[in-house]
């Protein structure tokens, strides 16, 4: 029998919920409006303070323009006779959406965060009815689960917001498609959300468009001619993107997307920041036609196959690092690209350059390579070749005839074997050969050009004396962990060496002591 009182109590509670809900509120019984603020049970500010419960107001009129309300929970619904406001800020508060909504005909402001479940799964349609709106932002609203139809009569409307709004569903093509007059859409936390309206790309006057965490499968945005900056970040279930035809955009950020499959973008004539960032299943990301981007960085999605630029009219440096499962990368029509580092891809298998001429520096580090991609002798300018890391054996015959711009080459921890390349690399300054098989430097004279040679660890047991032939070009040798027994005491007489390393050889205690005596009195920096 103790169960009856209570039982009843949430009976007409609900019952009182439902007709507070439903009300049709007199405002006759006020005065004016602040009469109506001061039947508030919370302490109200005369001046608006921007995290404070506060309002603005003519103290001549007694009409209140702005009314901003901070944790203050039990608002009174007499707050729907402030027929004069232009603004109203909820930040948790328990005051539902009525149907009195549409006494706002003059708001143009609409911002209502963390509700208290207080707000039902839909909105009134009196939404429609406030026509002076031009900015909407709902977050933290537990229960909503969509928009009413009669949101599009805000046709004034610049900025829209939906923020952590857990059970939001549905943002249909009909109820979207007339407020072309958005600068600004935040689609943020909706994990239930699964579309996004086609009717956006009728949005010409978009500045601001970004959408993260929702559950959107796939994504076209083409023509809007204003956008500036697009954030798509962790839409847990986005696999295709496709970007093209802005000519304003020129921030994008693609992060997180763990489901992301494919990525195109096309014709954008004002990039200057491009992020993507762990977009962990990526395939397949295609740029072309890209007139102000200057620089990309890729790393962190480990599945990305397949990557191919074409007519990045200002990039001037490409890098990407870990991209472990890249089998292609081709680079055409890329006028001011002076660098590309593709480092820690060890599958891949066809890279290709077109029209690159002004390319200085690349390197293909740590990439497996087992032969040396032909497509990297038609970048005549460069000037800086690494090849570090990967399983080549041998070198182009016509390298120096094709590259004669190449001054430094890094090839350690290569398999290159017996002698050093024949034809010689006549216009090679600096060569770096640590970590291969070398055994012997026979026809090292011919390397007319070279200032500095790396050799350690390799098997060479001997220096030839027709390295003299350098000694007006030679100024480092390190040749150290090799298989030398002795070194050409003629060497003392290279005057251009400044350094030379020759430690960890098979050279005796006394023939050591003897090679230091000959070069004691030599400007040479000699370890041995």
């Amino acid at each position: 029998m103790k169960s009856i009182p209570v039982l009843l109590f949430i009976y007409f509670s609900f019952i009182n919920l439902n007709v507070i809900i439903n009300a049709q509120i007199d405002c006759t019984i006020y005065s004016d409006d602040i009469d109506i603020i001061n039947l508030n049970p919370f302490y109200v500010r005369p001046n608006r303070y921007p995290l404070l419960s506060s309002i603005d107001y003519n103290a001549t009129s007694r009409q209140v323009t702005s009314f901003n309300i901070f944790n203050d929970q039990n608002p009174s619904s007499n707050i729907y006779c402030l027929k004069n406001l232009q603004s109203l800020r909820l930040i948790n508060t328990n005051l539902p959406i009525l149907s009195d909504i549409k006494n706002f005909q003059n708001l143009t402001s609409l911002i209502i965060q963390s509700d208290n479940g207080m707000i039902n799964q839909h909105l009134p349609s009196e939404l429609g009815e406030l026509t002076s709106m031009n900015e909407l932002a709902l977050t933290d609203i537990k229960n909503l689960e969509d928009l009413p139809d009669e949101i599009e009569y805000l046709v004034q409307l610049r900025s829209l917001t939906l923020k952590e709004i857990p059970n939001f569903k549905k943002l249909s093509d009909e109820n979207m498609r007339k407020l072309v007059n958005l600068y600004i859409l935040n689609l943020i936390d909706l994990p239930n959300l699964s579309n996004i309206p086609s009717t956006i790309n009728n949005y010409q006057f978009l500045q601001r468009l970004e959408i993260t965490k929702t559950n959107i499968n796939k994504f076209e945005l083409e023509n809007l001619n204003n956008l500036s900056s697009l954030k798509m970040a962790s839409n847990l279930m986005l696999k295709s993107l496709k970007i093209t035809d802005m000519l304003k955009l020129s921030s994008i950020d693609i992060s997180y997307n763990n489901e992301l499959l494919e990525l195109k973008i096309q014709n954008l004539n004002l990039l200057q920041s491009f992020t993507l960032l762990s977009n962990t299943k990526l395939i397949s990301l295609e740029m072309e036609n890209i007139s102000t981007l200057q620089s990309i960085w890729l790393t962190n999605s480990e599945q990305l196959k397949t990557i191919t630029f074409n007519n990045l009219s200002s990039l001037s440096t490409f890098e990407s690092a870990l991209l472990s499962n890249l089998q292609s990368i081709s680079f055409e029509n890329l006028p001011l690209i002076s660098t590309i580092r593709v480092v820690g891809s060890p599958f891949l298998e066809n890279i290709s350059f077109t029209n690159l001429p002004l390319i200085k520096e690349l390197d293909l580090s740590n990439c497996q390579l087992k032969s040396f991609p032909q497509s990297i002798l038609s970048l005549k300018s460069l000037k800086t070749l690494t090849m570090q890391f990967n399983q080549l054996s041998s070198l182009p015959s016509t390298l120096s005839n094709d590259l004669p711009n190449l001054q430094i080459l890094k090839l350690m921890n290569n398999k290159f074997q017996e002698k050093i390349f024949q034809p010689p690399l006549i216009y090679i300054r600096e060569l770096y050969l640590n970590n291969n098989s070398l055994t012997s430097l026979d026809g090292i004279a011919e390397y007319k050009s070279l200032q500095r040679l790396d050799l350690p660890f390799n098997q060479i047991s001997s220096i030839p004396l027709e390295i003299m032939k350098l000694s007006s070009t030679l100024q480092m040798l390190s040749i150290n962990s090799n298989r030398l027994i002795t070194i050409p005491y003629q060497m003392t007489n290279m005057r251009t060496l400044k350094t030379f390393n020759a430690a960890n050889n098979n050279i005796t205690f006394v023939e050591r002591q003897k090679i230091v005596n000959f070069f004691r009195n030599t400007p040479i920096g000699l370890n041995v």
